[in-house]
């Protein structure tokens, strides 16, 4: 009984450094190529300018002062407040996460791209760099990427968990209905 308690103990702990260990790995990784993406663009294109990478992707360099799809434009400290507001939100979801490697990959996107675009807008005017285009779309840049797919993951996985406990639901109702043959 002690044995399987202590397994259990250490798979758990196991299991949360591995969780926490992914956020910080993907937070980091998404923050530099954010940064890099970022910097390229700002070296390399004219602000406004439009160039043609794909029939359906252009890399046209802008600075947005609002947040994704130039929505608040402008409202600098709304954002800021939102967006620290917002990754407290991830932060509780990777905690109580059970799913180590989603909560760390999910989280660790979130938060890198928000960190992204947090940071530009504190060590500059208030504007992100946004670089990347398709047509009849808002620019946008790597940060809002990694954000929209890190969102799409958690939603997804509370979606697949919801659909679980579901059918758990149903599976426990429909065998406590079953008459046994034993009875």
């Amino acid at each position: 009984m002690f044995v399987k308690a202590g397994y259990s103990m250490l798979s758990s702990r196991r299991s949360v450094i591995l969780k926490w260990s992914l956020v910080v790995v993907v937070a980091a990784v998404a923050l530099a190529i954010d940064l890099w993406t970022k910097h390229l663009a700002e070296q390399n294109l004219v602000l406004g300018e439009t160039e043609k990478i794909l029939p359906f992707l252009y890399l046209q360099r802008t600075a947005n002062s609002g947040v994704a799809f130039g929505l608040l434009g402008g409202k600098t400290s709304l954002i800021i407040i939102a967006n620290i507001l917002a990754l407290l939100v991830v932060g509780v979801y990777v905690f109580v996460e059970r799913r180590a490697v989603l909560g760390g990959i999910a989280g660790g996107l979130v938060i890198g791209g928000s960190f992204g675009n947090l940071l530009q807008r504190f060590m500059g005017d208030g504007h992100v760099t946004d670089f990347l285009k398709f047509p009849h779309w808002p620019n946008f840049n790597a940060a809002d990427v990694f954000i929209d797919v890190g969102i799409a993951v958690i939603v997804l996985g509370l979606v697949v968990e919801a659909v679980r406990v579901w059918r758990a639901g149903r599976e426990g109702r429909g065998s406590a209905q079953k008459p046994t043959s034993e009875s």
